[in-house]
């Protein structure tokens, strides 16, 4: 049966309604008008190119200009960010509230997912204490791991999961994007899934096939999205084989891992249109092997690059970046440039979840969900793959400035409505616009998680 990113820990919806209560209630009256112009100025990644002195016009949430004149906006707030302007980082794979847990280094590697979740170490120390700790403290956990995602670029991701608290400090896609209304359960376009059936169930096969062909045939899903062939035994070929026989290949198809697959397996993806979600240093870590990029780029396989999770993978999608970049150097022979590695994570995301008309990229009717990074504006893409979370300057989540440096994020908020969240007090959180305050939920978490077994995870790692 189709399974969405959901655990039994999800129902504890009274706990969860009043632990929204009190996130949304950390809100003060904001200086900052969503609705106010706004006109950046920098190094301008477009989808044509780098324009080194450009200007990027906002209003409404939304972009209104993208040039390299000085656009006229009525009461614009104008702001030299001296930065390189990019899309915020769109990541298709994760799983948000464990990223609240440590990192779990597991001394070994595996043939397959089942074993490492079998794993009694890995119960010992993640399963067993992000249950106990979920069952009270999920929605602040939830918060935890967007914040980690925030501080490493990421302005949109998935999954989370459906609980009435999650409100978004970045765009949650499988449940809370803001692009499609408010109000319905199921009004998101991107359908998640988890697993896969086991080959010993053929009756929870038939009732996935079933339910995944529905998927791809409404009109409504623009993409269908599923952890498949994750290991490197015959167990996690199968799974491909499997959906290969059942026509289930298709353009809405995004396939996250893909570790076992060969040559002719990418050039059944490419052929029906199915992308490829990459996450290379989770798959490293866990089965001492990851996708074969080579066979993919070969074939014609669209591939977004994604952290999985900040347990066994990267932290944010800039840690995720420089991995993906060091396996490019020394096991891909630089085949791939510094601008694809940008695009792996901004617009080949947002374009295979059917997503690019919303964001993923610098351009005129789009949201402004926008990233600025320091770094050298002679070499701007090569920046962007080197920079680390300090290097955040601004991030923008529909025109509204959630996060970055204080000098930059003064232009927008008074002092008092921004709270430090790294030591040294270089970046801050503009409490209003979130509705959070970081201080308050580490404060929440930290006794949680001790009682659990284990202890929160730093929002940016050493």
């Amino acid at each position: 049966m189709v399974q969405r990113t959901l655990s039994a820990i999800a129902f504890a919806v009274a706990i969860a309604a009043v632990l929204g209560a009190l996130m949304h209630s950390a809100a003060t009256s904001a200086s900052f008008d969503s609705n106010a112009p706004i006109v950046l100025r920098g190094t301008v990644l477009t989808p044509d190119g780098a324009m080194k002195h450009g200007y990027v016009g906002i209003q409404n949430g939304r972009i209104v200009s993208v040039s390299d004149k000085q656009p006229d906006i009525a009461g614009a707030v104008d702001v030299n960010t001296t930065g390189i302007i990019l899309p915020g980082f769109v990541d298709l794979h994760n799983h948000v509230p464990w990223n609240a847990l440590p990192r779990w280094r597991p001394g070994r590697t595996f043939t397959n997912r089942d074993q490492w979740v079998a794993d009694a170490e890995y119960r010992r120390v993640v399963a067993d204490p992000f249950g106990r700790a979920s069952a009270t403290s999920f929605c602040d956990m939830n918060a935890w791991g967007e914040l980690r995602a925030m501080m490493g670029g990421a302005t949109a991701i998935m999954a989370t999961q459906r609980m009435a608290c999650i409100h978004g400090l970045v765009r949650n896609l499988d449940f809370n994007s803001g692009f499609y209304g408010t109000t319905e359960l199921d009004r998101e376009h991107i359908f998640n899934v988890l697993l896969l059936p086991p080959a010993s169930n053929p009756a929870a096969r038939t009732t996935f096939v079933s339910s995944a062909r529905s998927f791809i045939d409404n009109p409504l899903y623009e993409a269908l999205s599923i952890h498949l062939a994750e290991g490197t035994d015959a167990a996690a070929e199968e799974q491909f084989t499997f959906m290969e026989s059942q026509l289930l290949l298709n353009p809405k198809g995004v396939l996250i891992h893909g570790i076992s697959l060969v040559p002719h397996d990418f050039q059944a993806m490419a052929a029906t249109g199915t992308a490829l979600v990459w996450s290379p240093r989770s798959n490293l870590e866990l089965y001492g092997a990851t996708a074969d990029v080579n066979a993919a780029l070969d074939a014609g396989v669209e591939i977004a690059l994604a952290p999985d999770w900040a347990i066994s993978g990267s932290g944010n999608m800039l840690d995720e970046l420089k991995t993906a970049a060091k396996w490019n150097r020394d096991r891909l022979g630089g085949r791939l440039t510094d601008r694809q590695l940008v695009e792996m994570a901004t617009s080949t995301p947002a374009r295979i979840s059917g997503i690019d008309d919303e964001v993923g990229a610098i351009r005129a009717g789009l949201r402004a969900d926008i990233l600025v990074l320091d770094g050298d504006h002679n070499d701007p893409y090569g920046a962007v793959v080197r920079a680390a979370a300090a290097d955040v300057r601004l991030e923008l989540i529909g025109g509204v400035p959630v996060y970055g440096d204080r000098t930059l994020m003064n232009s927008f908020w008074n002092p008092g409505e921004l709270e430090d969240v790294i030591l040294p007090s270089a970046k801050v959180l503009a409490t209003p616009a979130v509705g959070i305050v970081v201080a308050d939920v580490a404060a929440r978490l930290r006794p949680v998680l001790e009682a659990a077994g284990t202890t929160l995870a730093p929002l940016i790692e050493p």
